[in-house]
């Protein structure tokens, strides 16, 4: 890759366009000071990127913009456009030319450019990674930093050593790792907190759900069995009122028989009602004929009050679209005027254009003649210069080969006693190196025990927390089992309680005598208590008793009788005690039977009745066929264990037993038992709350006992002696080679000096014949110097002129370009004005002719309302006479009326016993009506579209009620519900487990992360040391070839453990020096070091271009010399472009530029390449 050329516009001093060429290997920038030589550099860093301004030696970035003169105007934005050819593919793309630009606008806007494509910094930064180009490589370099080099001012010298080892990127992956990192345990810290709270209100919710689900059931069942209940009740009132339609129609008769002779005299009166009727019905459409009448007359007056809207709205528009022609009539006539005043000003320009081509054409000829003198005496004294440039160089040749031989003889003498000593110390180093590999192979093994055993105790843990969560889960479900089980106890509870308080099941006569007889006078039902699985068969049989009072004497009972006689409550059943002799007949034993009496639990005072009751009843231990319970004899009374069939004396009953049989027996004593088993039910949850809490604070303690950090802690320090290991290895390779190295450099030595000394003989005698030879030759060339030198100065005046009005040319050249841009820019708006023009007439047509039609439409409706009201004013006469005539007939029928009400009178005890009849018929309808609506305003449902259930079907009316009952009675109780639980409980589930999933796919990232991280660090690290190590040795070559072959120097790592980040530290020994800090060594040897070091950068890695602002500044003579000398001997590789003020330095050069500022404050350059001249002339011109 080879940097082409560079293009500056409006950056600092540079105002105009400005190339500069960098087609050569060396090329030089000189000027006098503040001409605006650096601010080349600070455009090269500027246009890769460049974001300090201080780096840049301003202020603030917008200061990169020209600022304008006393004669210039500032210019609006800065450009820098660098142009690469991309010669070996260094850079990733399919271009052979590669620019890269960036423009600052003063408004602060930055716009960067990938061959004229806009694009980001960070697609031009990425493009130069690890090429050795960029704003902050070691290829750009001022005198500046090299004391920031020497002193690691800002860690300066590792940059550079990461630019050359190619890490850059490595470095860069990982801060983006490290952050990526951060970032994901922070997700995960945020991902854990919110599963933790979703997981608490998941639970709560989850409750509520199951909380609602039932309650929805219920709420279903009882729906049910209103609606079938509902159903009953209505047909049963439907059949009532077909029986009451039947008597009405019976008594109609009786009716029409006796208003035989009312109906002569009404006949008159229902043709006149007839008539009437007829009449009104024909002023009814009458009447509506008018009203629809009025209604088109509305819609007509809307439909104008709209068209007139609309035309108003298209002139407002009409408006606007004539202001906007004008507008643009305007603009296009100061657009013409503008291109008239254009058009004359290129004139004038074009004149100007043509009398500078003119004045230049004739400089053009004046230096040609004066160019074609020089290159005639040119030849001559080229010949003599070039006849003495080779004795010169053969003479300076031979010297300096004698010399350096001599020198090289010398330098592999102590080169060999160095690389012996160095050998001998290498070895010792050897030996502790091996030592300290054993020792990181041992802590490695160590280490790697330790984790295992983390590892294992970490298994065990998560295996623990595991169990006990297991444990919870489980605890936590029987829980949440006893404490349904404890709900539905205490829902029938409540039930219960509130049918015994309420009496539901009793008749009214019992339920009025609870409240205004004796409330501590027991009823039948509420004495007896059996086992459950006894129940329904023991209710079955007393059915028929169990809603007697039973009472000590004959005179409670007859008190309770008035009472309800005087109250007319009904009629209500006592047992009286004081008749039941106090005898308990022991039951008979019977297979497969059990004794009914025996079964039953009941206060002694109340044996004797139960004893009466349940005498000689026996019921079945299991369920039996019909046929099995009638062959047991008529004494007994048997029944079947489910109550489905009992057999008596003489009868026989049976069918399906319902859903609430048994439920009626003994409320009051299950009442006792359903509260007994509530509190152990309670007492319960009570016990297995605690063991939950235990097993909670037992997972806490585990929870906090996590040897996941310490693992980590372990693996990262397994990961830092593997890494130490891979060091030290590195370091023990590196160490095998080198003493390879050593040895066969101390066998060369050898070899060499021998060849040296017979060389050395050799020259001596070739250099004193050389001598001879130069002294002739400078006696011939003194005589035509000064011819020459007159014709030399001549033609560099004459190119200076010619140069300057070529100059001249392309600046009115320019500014003809730019006035005819304006030119056709003014053009452009012309014809854009003009189509906006002929839009805008365009759109006043069609508005116009819009216009005209809603003119006739308007005229249209007009018309039509003016007919509509008149044909309405019409009607209305018309229907004025109607009304006459229907109040006339009415008042006849009136007339009528009074004599037929006459003769009703007559009939009216008939009729009577009819209006009764219909009464009862409406307040039938009427309930039936109620009992529609209660359905619908209760269940949401019409009783006509009720299906009945499985559950209800073939149950008894008084099942359903008590099944209904049942339900309200739960529901009632049930307490609040979310409806919304639910589907908040779904949503809530389906977030929790996506949450979940997140959580996993982080947790792999997390350690897929640390991974690549581990990965990156051991990458960069063995790059990072093979290149230290290779710029060490390169180094050390470097600085001797630049001092002598006994000076010592060496590059040092401070800390070998962590070679990324530790500081490199330079030592430096010139011959005879012991400087305690490189900080002593004078101005010179401290450049020299730099250029050592950065010169050995270049050996492990080339720049494709090397930029030195005033670098060579505190260099002598003769080490200038070796600085030049070392740029031609990489310049072979790369580009070099150097700033300098040494006059030796600019000798060396290819193509130098020069400087200058014609105008105060406007930089400028101008290009000589110095390989068309001799050096020693050009700088015997300088120093004359």
């Amino acid at each position: 890759m080879r940097l082409k050329n560079l293009e500056i516009k409006g950056f600092k001093s540079f105002a105009d366009d400005t190339v500069i060429h960098f087609n050569e290997a060396v090329t030089g920038i000189v000027g006098p000071n503040g001409s605006g030589k650096s601010n080349i550099v600070d455009a090269i860093r500027w246009v890769l990127g460049e974001q300090k301004g201080r780096e840049l030696r301003l202020e603030h970035m917008v200061d990169v913009i020209f600022n304008g003169t006393k004669k210039r105007k500032e210019a609006p934005l800065a450009q820098v456009t660098l142009t690469f050819e991309n010669t070996k593919n260094l850079l990733p793309l399919d271009y052979h030319t590669i620019s890269i630009s960036r423009l600052l606008y003063r408004s602060g806007e930055s716009e960067y450019r990938l061959n004229n494509v806009t694009c980001r910094l960070k697609d031009i930064t990425s493009l130069f990674l690890d090429t050795g180009v960029g704003s902050d490589s070691y290829a750009i370099i001022a005198l500046g930093m090299v004391e920031d080099i020497l002193s690691n001012k800002e860690n300066a010298r590792r940059k550079m050593f990461e630019q050359a080892a190619g890490i850059s990127k490595y470095k860069a992956r990982k801060r983006e790792s490290i952050n990526k990192l951060k970032a994901t345990n922070e997700d995960l810290a945020r991902i854990e907190d919110l599963l933790f709270e979703i997981n608490n209100n998941l639970v709560e919710l989850e409750k509520q759900a199951k909380r609602t689900k039932k309650y929805f059931e219920m709420r279903d069942k009882y729906k049910s069995t209103g609606l079938l209940l509902a159903h009953i009740s209505v047909q049963r009132l439907k059949e009532k009122i077909q029986g009451l339609n039947t008597q009405i129609e019976a008594e109609i008769i009786k009716v029409q028989d006796q208003e035989v002779l009312l109906h002569q005299s009404e006949a008159d009166h229902e043709k006149f009602k007839k008539s009437h009727l007829d009449q009104e019905k024909n002023l009814g459409d009458f009447q509506r004929k008018v009203n629809e009448i009025l209604d088109s007359i509305r819609l007509t007056e809307s439909e104008i009050q709209i068209k007139e809207q609309k035309k108003l709205l298209i002139k407002n528009q009409q408006e606007h679209v004539l202001k906007s022609s004008m507008d643009a009539k305007s603009k296009i006539e100061v657009l013409k005027q503008d291109i008239l005043l254009i058009e004359t000003e290129i004139a004038k320009t074009t004149l100007e254009v043509d009398k500078v081509n003119a004045y230049s054409s004739g400089l053009e000829i004046e230096y040609t003649e004066i160019q074609s003198k020089y290159d005639g005496l040119k030849i001559g004294v080229d010949q003599y210069y070039a006849q003495k440039q080779q004795l010169e160089k053969q003479v300076f040749d031979l010297e300096k080969e004698i010399a350096i031989q001599l020198n090289q003889y010398e330098n592999f003498d102590a080169d060999t006693n160095r690389n012996k000593d160095e050998l001998e110390q290498r070895t010792n180093e050897f030996k502790s190196i091996q030592q300290e590999i054993d020792d990181s192979n041992k802590r490695i093994q160590d280490i790697q025990v330790i984790i295992a055993d983390i590892s294992k105790a970490e298994e065990e843990r998560q295996a623990t927390l595991v169990t006990l969560r297991s444990q919870i889960d489980a605890q936590t479900q029987k829980i949440g089992e006893i404490n349904r089980r404890k709900d539905a106890k205490k829902n029938e509870y409540e039930l219960l309680k509130s049918m015994v308080e309420k009496m539901e099941g009793f008749p009214e006569s019992i339920r009025f005598l609870n409240q205004n007889w004796r409330k501590d006078v027991p009823v039948l039902t509420d004495l007896i208590y059996t086992d459950e699985k006894y129940r329904s068969a023991i209710e079955l049989y007393l059915e028929s008793t169990l809603n007697y009072y039973v009472v000590h004497s004959e005179s409670e009972a007859v008190h309770a009788i008035r009472l309800l006689f005087s109250n007319a409550k009904g009629k209500a059943n006592f047992f009286i005690l004081d008749k039941f002799k106090n005898e308990i007949t022991e039951p008979v034993v019977i297979p497969g039977c059990i004794s009914a009496y025996s079964l039953i639990e009941v206060d002694s005072i109340y044996k004797p009745l139960l004893n009466y009751l349940l005498k000689d009843v026996y019921i079945q231990e299991h369920d039996s066929q019909l046929e099995d319970v009638i062959k047991f004899p008529d004494e007994m009374s048997v029944i079947s264990l489910s109550g489905s069939i009992v057999k008596q004396k003489n009868t026989i009953s049976g069918g399906s037993v319902g859903l609430f049989e048994g439920k009626k027996l003994g409320r009051k004593k299950h009442l006792e038992k359903l509260e007994q088993d509530i509190k152990v039910l309670e007492s319960e949850v009570l016990d297995m709350d605690r063991a939950l809490t235990y097993l909670k604070n037992e997972q806490k303690k585990f929870d906090l006992i996590n040897k996941q950090q310490e693992l980590v802690a372990a693996r990262k320090q397994e990961s830092e002696y593997l890494q130490r290991l891979a060091q030290i290895s590195t370091k023990q390779q590196h160490f095998n080679e080198l003493k390879e190295r050593i040895e066969l450099r101390i066998q060369d030595n050898t070899e060499k000096q021998s060849i040296l000394k017979k060389n050395q003989e050799e020259k001596s005698i070739d250099l004193s014949k050389a001598k001879s030879s130069y002294q002739e030759l400078i006696n011939s060339i003194s005589q035509s110097d000064q011819v020459f030198d007159k014709v030399s100065l001549e033609l560099s005046q004459s190119a200076a002129a010619f140069n300057q009005s070529k100059l001249e040319v392309l600046k009115w050249q320019n500014t003809l370009d730019n006035i005819t841009k304006d030119l056709e820019y003014k053009t452009r708006q012309i014809d854009e004005s003009s189509r906006q023009l002929d839009h805008d007439l365009k759109n006043l047509n069609d508005q116009e002719s819009e216009l005209v039609q809603l003119d006739l439409d308007l005229m249209e409706l007009k018309k039509n309302l003016e007919d509509r009201f008149e044909f309405k004013k019409n009607m209305e006469a018309d229907l004025s006479s109607l009304e006459q005539e229907y109040y006339t007939i009415r008042n006849t029928i009136s007339e009528y009326e009074g004599k037929i009400r006459t003769a009703q009178r007559n009939i009216s005890d008939i009729q009577s016993m009819t209006n009764s009849l219909k009464d009862q018929r409406s307040e039938f309808n009427y309930r039936i009506q109620s009992s529609y609506e209660k359905a619908m305003i209760e269940f949401n449902t019409n009783i006509d579209d009720f299906v009945p259930d499985q559950e209800t079907e073939g149950m008894e009316e008084e099942q359903l009620r008590d099944r209904a009952m049942y339900y309200k009675v739960r529901l009632d109780n049930y307490g609040e519900i979310n409806p919304l639980a639910l589907e908040a409980y779904e949503e809530m589930k389906t977030r929790f487990d996506k949450i979940q999933e997140q959580r996993l796919d982080i947790q792999t990232a997390q350690v897929s992360l640390l991974e690549t991280i581990k990965e990156i660090e051991e990458t960069a690290t063995a790059n990072f040391l093979m290149a230290f190590n290779q710029v060490r040795v390169h180094f050390q070559d470097v600085f001797r070839s630049l001092f002598t072959s006994d000076d010592d120097c060496d590059l040092i790592l401070l800390d070998e453990n962590d070679p990324l980040e530790c500081d490199i530290d330079i030592v430096a020994k010139p011959k005879g020096k012991r400087p305690k800090s490189i900080h002593q060594l004078s101005g010179g040897e401290k450049t020299l070091t730099a250029i050592a070091l950065l010169f050995s950068l270049y050996l492990l890695k080339p720049a494709p271009f090397c930029i030195f602002d005033e670098v060579d500044a505190p260099l002598d003579d003769i080490n200038i010399e070796k600085f030049n000398t070392i740029i031609r001997k990489f310049s072979s590789d790369s580009q070099f472009i150097i700033i300098t003020h040494n006059k030796l330095t600019m000798a060396e050069v290819d193509v130098l530029y020069g400087v200058y500022m014609e105008q105060q404050g406007i930089s400028n350059v101008a290009a000589v390449d110095f390989r068309k001249y001799e050096h020693d002339v050009v700088l015997s011109g300088m120093e004359n």
